[in-house]
């Protein structure tokens, strides 16, 4: 038994180790090539480069290796089903569940180890992957003057040739505007021909310029009027650094809090803090919104009496809120001591003679030292009547519009103050969405993050249990119809992974359950493989379905004799 699991731990290794580096060269590849424009032109060098393809290379390996898990339990088992081994281990009585077992076993420390790499390995390459490629991006393209055209790459110098010889050094009718001094186009040098060649190790760039002039105006200190100056010369040499051009490495840690760059702890670190700032958000809202409304988040100690409202504990009017201040005519609230239970009872027998009798001249009472008439009386009942059938807070732009321009004295006051809140509340309903909508877009990115670290280890595991019992039905090794396969579940694996980010970064997904998707849609695929493997089923042979079919038509036509 020990030569067969060294059997078949050899059929499997080799084919795992060059699938997996193939197709971390194909990702590989594939991804670099969105930045192919980036690339192009800027003399890197070779070291430059291919620091970063082994980065990313090994960013790459985290989807690679599934794949070449997948492809390499193809061959493997595709190979034994050819060549009749696995027959002839099945006819000595051996199991397949006994054949996969140190495959298996390999697969599962390997799964371990992808864990522990995608936890460790891959933030850190990331990070030196990612801060290197922002530097590439951000470094200037190699000096190169177009015939014809301004070149601005040299700081402060625009450089304009009419013709460019074919050695690539030679220019003729040169412009060059000098905006050291920054004062725009006050310093201009023209040249008949021009040699530019790099010097001290293309650090700097010499410019030898022959039978020109040099056109300056300098500012004059007794007048208004800048000093123009002209000068001629046979030959002017002028050097240039390249320091602009050169590669500059930023540090890796502008870059550190990316998702991407962090490992699990660190991830659940940032997953609880944006579930508090949740929180936060939430309550600031309610805190900053509950003052608008007056009528329903608010407490203000009210009493309702026959319709009208009366304030049990009255400040200055000042102190009022704006809104209750302009309900009712000034003068009933002008008291400074808090409203006696005699005095409501005394307002509300009023208001009850002013019912009995509406067409009364207006009499003036005095209550607790305070003046009070019965057209206050009237006025505040008829508003407080029509506050109760009425919700400030939740009128229609449209009614609250019309109301603005009606002529009441008390009525329009109101509905302003009530139309400036509604307003306040809608600019800060949408600063609030826009906020909450962010960090649920966080914390559903994040904890995709966290959660792929485990999906992408154990898809080491599914795809075995797919590629090994579908090799043992195919019966066909090679990299023909193993790689077709291994291609159409990968496609299925990452299609569904794409798919589940997406809809968890908009909110229409559960974030763990997009991280985890894939993986339970290709598990039915596995053990269902697997059980068809270990009853020998024929599952892909035309001939099979053939013979069903047949049995089929024969059955039918049994049923039509009989009839």
């Amino acid at each position: 038994m020990r030569k067969l699991d060294v059997l078949m731990l050899k059929s499997f290794v080799g084919p795992l180790v060059l699938t997996t580096a193939v197709a971390n060269f194909i990702l590989l590849i594939q991804y670099l090539l969105k930045y192919f424009d980036d690339f192009v032109g800027k003399n890197l060098g070779f070291t430059v480069f291919a620091e970063l393809l082994f980065y990313f290379s090994l960013n790459m390996l985290q989807i690679a290796l599934p794949l070449g898990v997948l492809l390499a339990s193809l061959m493997a088992f595709g190979n034994l089903g050819e060549n009749f081994e696995l027959t002839a281990i099945k006819s000595s009585g051996i199991s397949l569940l006994r054949v996969l077992r140190p495959i298996f076993l390999f697969v599962f420390v390997l799964s371990i180890g992808a864990f522990f790499f995608n936890n460790y390995t891959i933030p850190a390459a990331n990070l030196k992957a990612y801060s290197l490629l922002y530097d590439i991006k951000h470094t200037k393209p190699a000096l190169d003057i177009k015939a014809g055209s301004f070149y601005n790459g040299i700081p402060s110098y625009s450089i304009k040739a009419k013709e460019k010889l074919p050695d690539g050094k030679t220019l003729l009718d040169v412009i060059i505007y000098d905006h050291i001094s920054g004062r725009g186009n006050k310093t201009v040098i023209l040249a008949d021909s021009c040699r530019m060649y790099p010097i001290l190790d293309d650090r700097y760039l010499k410019l030898e310029l022959y039978r020109g002039h040099y056109y300056s105006e300098e500012p004059d200190a007794e007048s208004n009027i800048d000093r123009f100056y002209r000068t001629e010369y046979g030959r002017m040499d002028m050097v240039f650094s390249l320091a602009s051009f050169d590669l500059k490495r930023r540090k890796e840690e502008l870059f550190q809090n990316n998702r991407q760059m962090k490992n699990i702890s660190e991830l659940t670190y940032d997953i609880d803090s944006f579930k508090i700032m949740k929180l936060k958000q939430k309550a600031n809202f309610i805190q900053t919104t509950s003052r608008y409304f007056d009528f329903h988040m608010k407490n203000k100690g009210t009493i309702l009496r026959k319709g009208m409202v009366v304030k049990d504990s009255v400040d200055t009017i000042e102190n009022l809120n704006s809104v209750e201040a302009s309900m009712f005519p000034l003068n009933i609230f002008k008291q400074q001591k808090p409203l006696s239970q005699k005095r409501i009872e005394k307002l509300d027998s009023l208001i009850k003679e002013d019912e009995e009798t509406p067409n009364e001249l207006p009499q003036q009472r005095v209550i607790e030292d305070v003046l009070i008439t019965d057209l206050d009386i009237l006025e505040a009942k008829r508003y407080a009547s029509k506050l109760a059938a009425t919700n400030i807070d939740t009128l229609g732009w449209a009614y609250l519009e019309k109301i603005l321009l009606a002529k009441n004295k008390y009525q329009k006051p109101i509905v302003s103050e009530a139309l400036n809140k509604s307003r306040n509340i809608k600019v800060n309903l949408n600063s609030a969405k826009t906020r909450m909508y962010q960090t649920r877009k966080d914390l559903s990115l994040y904890t995709i993050e966290m959660q792929k670290k485990y999906a992408l280890a154990l898809a080491c595991i599914l795809m075995f249990l797919i590629g090994a019992p579908l090799g043992a039905i195919i019966k066909k090794g090679g990299l023909g119809v193993p790689t077709i396969l291994a291609i159409f579940f990968f496609i299925i694996y990452y299609l569904f992974t794409s798919i589940g980010e997406k809809q968890a970064k908009e909110g229409a997904m559960d974030p763990y359950i997009a991280a985890w998707m894939s993986d339970a849609i290709l598990l039915p695929f596995g053990l269902f493989f697997l059980r068809q493997a270990r009853i020998d089923a024929r599952i892909f042979e035309v001939d099979a379905y053939l013979v069903w079919i047949e049995k089929l038509r024969r059955r039918f036509a049994r049923n039509d004799n009989k009839a």
